[in-house]
């Protein structure tokens, strides 16, 4: 180790893979990770510096390391990858793009939010840390705004109203590109109106809906957002979700489903849109493809609870009856598929 260079180096392709390997925990200010020396979990990490960790155990080991990120010989076929996959894109959204996607992951990871760990909305931690990002504060959403500008076509990062939006929804598309991102507060609830969407790839018709099946699901709720969806999964860990980003938005859902019935073959769906108008109507125009088209097992629409409209108010409002209810259907549903079954015996 030369004494110009007194630290180690490790190279990583970007600092989620590095906390991963690691096994990095958050701490507040920074993260306690595993000593890639002596391999003892008392290596830390200030946040605001993440290209250096060192050892705590100085009596022992006491080793200080430099991370690197995306070593030299490989970023020419990292960017050509980038490249390839959106070849519409210019090079510095391209960047943007990537930047976002490593950001929003690293913040749904690494993150320690306070709220989101107490529960947000009914939701426990276990359900939204897979799905959920909260930047926390105005000054890091002001920056993430900056440097998604290229996207965007427009800076927010001046607009109050929008940096209070602090919990970020990504939705993915095909190859697990970030195609959108869906905005709240917790920061202040009272803000109109309370989700905002915005396109992140402006290379493609970016999918305007969130997937997210388990292989051995039994069950696929179709609902009219994303808080409604996981609130099923809240109460059933196996539940496959599928959630607009509007009532009006049912076309690309009703081509998925067409296109990909085959995946729906053995599975039972659950129509949970909203208990208004706009939701009926939503309702109607996926329950005809889902007939027109033969997808899956059999479809049955969810019931709300007297004075609620949706499937989050019903799980904040009365969680024993919200799964009381989703329970009886799931069975009714078993109950049907045994009759089929038994109709089809030859």
């Amino acid at each position: 180790m030369s004494k110009l260079n007194p630290y180690k180096k490790l190279v990583f392709q970007n600092i989620e893979n590095a906390l991963s390997d690691l096994n990095a925990e958050d701490k507040g200010r920074y993260f306690i990770c595993n000593c890639p020396e002596c391999n003892q979990h008392e290596a830390f990490m200030y946040k605001n510096n993440t290209r250096f960790i060192q050892c705590n155990r100085e009596n022992h080991c006491g080793s200080r390391m430099m991370l690197e990120f995306h070593e030299k010989g490989d970023m020419a076929t990292y960017e050509q990858k980038i490249e390839k996959q959106y070849p519409n894109l210019t090079t510095e959204q391209r960047q943007a793009l990537d930047w976002s996607h490593r950001v929003f992951s690293y913040a749904k990871n690494y993150f320690k939010s306070e709220m989101l760990d107490n529960g947000y909305r009914g939701l426990s931690k276990q359900v939204t840390r897979d799905f959920v990002a909260d930047l926390q504060d105005e000054a890091i959403v002001q920056h993430v705004f900056q440097k998604v500008e290229p996207l965007l076509n427009k800076d927010y990062s001046n607009n109050s109203w929008m940096c209070k939006r602090n919990l970020i929804f990504p939705l993915y598309g095909e190859g697990n590109t970030l195609d959108r991102v869906l905005l709240r507060s917790s920061i202040d609830e009272n803000l109109d109106p309370k989700e905002i969407q915005l396109i992140f790839n402006p290379s493609i018709e970016t999918r305007d809906f969130f997937m997210d099946i388990p292989q051995d699901a039994e069950n696929v709720v179709v609902s009219e957002s994303i808080l409604d969806a996981l609130s099923f999964r809240e109460i059933d860990e196996n539940v496959g979700i599928m959630a607009l980003t509007g009532a009006t938005k049912t076309r690309q859902v009703k081509d998925y489903l067409a296109k990909h019935k085959d995946q729906f073959a053995d599975k039972s769906l659950i129509i949970a849109m909203d208990d208004d108008q706009a939701g009926w109507k939503a309702t109607r125009d996926i329950v005809n493809t889902i007939e027109d088209d033969g997808v899956g097992e059999n479809w049955s629409v969810f019931e709300y609870a007297s004075g609620t409209k949706d499937a989050n108010e019903n799980l904040q409002q009365n969680r024993k009856t919200f799964t009381k209810a989703y329970e009886q259907m799931a069975t009714r549903t078993k109950q049907h598929e045994r009759v089929m079954a038994v109709e089809h015996e030859p």
